[in-house]
């Protein structure tokens, strides 16, 4: 029984009427677009009423000026039309006839090479400024015929005020034809008023956001340019140092490289793959940009290449003169010896960063970009010639008075270290400029000592011998025999109240901290020494004589 039930009601629900769908309300934007289409549609037939006024009037003129002047109204009235049918499409439709329709491209020729080459770029700025562009146009356009309905509208009041008080039939003949024209240029100017408001609130709807802009625009950039630029970057950097690493290799097992001071073939291979690899390493992220179809960045590359070219004419001549200085064939060679800011240095290495050393200084190492190595001079180093007058460690005495020790020397200065423990500094060229005394290799005492003429009879036989003995041995308990080199004693001179002796002890180096003791060790013995063999030590008398 259950069956025949459920048969018999999928009949009846088969054979029901099926219930029509309610009707949707139309969307508020076709609302809009119903409303304007309905206002440009009195317009046209208004227009093409008129067009065939006026075909009329062509018709029935008879001299040349009136057929003349009836076929230009005609054909501005056949635009005006053309242009009400046109918004009538672009309203009903969305879509501009210019998007659609498409001109021919310009046959090509040589005058046109330029012109393609920087079609992407302009293309791309054209691209980049297109919707402001249009909406300013627009909303200037919208303004124009606002403007041009208010006036439409005033005058068209004005025609229609004066009709209604005129009786004269040929008056009103006039004012009714000029009351058709204005009230035909006011349906224009409401039709053109209402499509351009209408055009521009709907790109004003379709318009993203400040952010969606600028979102979207990073992420096609990343999408498309962005990937393209990365990957040239990384395609450059590889060629660039591939190749660099290839000919590092290459330059490990050269025979012309292994030579002690480099020739020019060598030097002349180095800069042709320096080259080389930065020539090869853009040619690399062209041919990128290339396959990938950028044309705007390839068009960029290019035009950076020709004004590099263009701008080298200018530039090169100045980088001969540096080629040639890297090429080992200026004024400084490699090698040899130079003077900076008054401090010599070893030529080690010309490139486009030189590169000089002082072994004498601490940090003595110096980088020069080739274009301020140009003005310089060098020259062979001579023999085992000093690089500093002083090491760390050694006594000095500088034509300033200052004794001391240094304990620091850089390219840049020069610390002593004095007696009782202060420290003077000098800049390094201004330390140079003092003229040191190194001490710390051997030095020299030198003292004047003078006995009484009363001791004349013996003053160079028998004195100068004491003094010596007895200063040898003075001197060597005080330094040890090894640090004493020798000790002399001379008869200097007869002086005006003294007869002088010249007193010169020579030491090594491993005293020279103790200069100024050792001069006051000698005045001390030769003092001790007079008072033992009885010698009278002068001072300086006035001798009167009377007449």
């Amino acid at each position: 029984m259950l069956f025949p039930r459920l048969l018999a009601f999928a009949l009846i629900a088969g054979f029901a009427p099926a219930q029509e769908p309610e009707a949707m309300p139309p969307r508020a934007d076709v609302t809009k677009n119903l409303e304007t289409l309905r206002s440009l549609v009195p317009a046209l037939k208004t227009a093409e009423q008129d067009l065939a006024a006026m075909r009329t009037e062509l018709a029935k003129a008879v001299t040349e000026d009136a057929k003349a002047e009836a076929t230009e109204r005609i054909d501005a009235q056949r635009e005006r039309i053309r242009q009400l049918r046109e918004n009538f499409r672009i309203i009903s439709s969305g879509v501009e006839d210019k998007a659609y329709l498409s001109e021919a491209e310009e046959a090509a020729s040589v005058d046109n090479e330029v012109k393609e080459l920087l079609k992407p770029l302009f293309d791309s700025m054209k691209e980049a400024t297109a919707k402001p562009r249009e909406m300013a146009e627009l909303r200037s356009e919208l303004t124009v015929w606002r403007e041009r309905e208010t006036l439409a509208n005033a005058a068209l009041q004005r025609v229609e005020e004066i009709l209604g008080a005129a009786d004269d039939e040929a008056i009103k003949k006039e004012l009714e034809s000029a009351r058709k024209l204005w009230s035909s240029r006011l349906d224009e100017a409401r039709s053109e008023t209402g499509t351009l408001s209408r055009q521009i609130e709907e790109r004003e709807r379709n318009t993203p956001t400040a952010w969606e802009f600028v979102s979207n625009g990073i992420s096609d950039f990343w999408r498309s340019r962005g990937l393209n630029l990365l990957l040239a970057t990384g395609i450059a950097l590889i060629v660039y140092f591939g190749i660099r690493r290839l000919y590092r290799l290459l330059r490990r097992y050269s025979p012309m490289h292994r030579k002690k001071g480099e020739g020019l073939l060598a030097r002349s291979s180095d800069l042709l793959a320096a080259a080389a690899a930065v020539v090869l390493a853009f040619f690399s992220a062209v041919l990128v940009f290339y396959l990938r179809g950028d044309w705007l960045i390839l068009t960029l590359a290019i035009i950076f290449l020709v004004g590099l070219l263009w701008a080298s004419k200018q530039a090169l001549p100045p980088y001969i003169d540096q080629l040639k200085v890297i090429l080992n064939l200026g004024s400084v060679r490699q090698g040899e010896r130079l003077v900076f800011e008054g401090v010599p240095w070893k030529v080690d290495r010309l490139h486009f960063y030189c590169e000089f050393s002082n072994p004498e200084l601490a940090g003595g190492i110096l980088r020069l970009p080739v274009r301020d190595v140009m003005p310089l001079h060098s020259r062979p180093v001579v023999g085992k010639e000093p690089w500093f007058p002083t090491h760390e460690d050694d006594w000095v005495k500088l034509s300033d008075g200052t004794y001391g020790k240094v304990i620091q020397q850089t390219p840049e200065m020069v610390v002593v270290l004095r007696l009782g423990g202060s420290l003077k500094t000098y800049a390094t060229a201004d330390f140079i400029g003092q003229n040191p005394e190194n001490l710390s290799r051997g030095f020299r005492v030198s003292v004047v000592f003078g006995i009484d003429y009363q001791h004349q009879p013996i003053a160079t036989t028998e004195v100068p011998g004491i003094f010596q003995v007895e200063l040898e041995k003075a001197l060597i308990e005080y330094v040890e025999r090894d640090n004493l080199r020798s000790v002399k004693v001379d008869f200097a001179s007869a002086g005006a109240s003294s007869l002088d002796y010249a007193i010169l002890a020579d030491f090594t180096g491993e005293v020279a901290s103790r200069v100024n003791v050792l001069e006051r060790l000698i005045q001390k013995t030769c003092v001790e020494v007079c008072n033992a063999q009885g010698w009278v030590i002068p001072f300086n008398q006035i001798t009167v004589h009377q007449a």
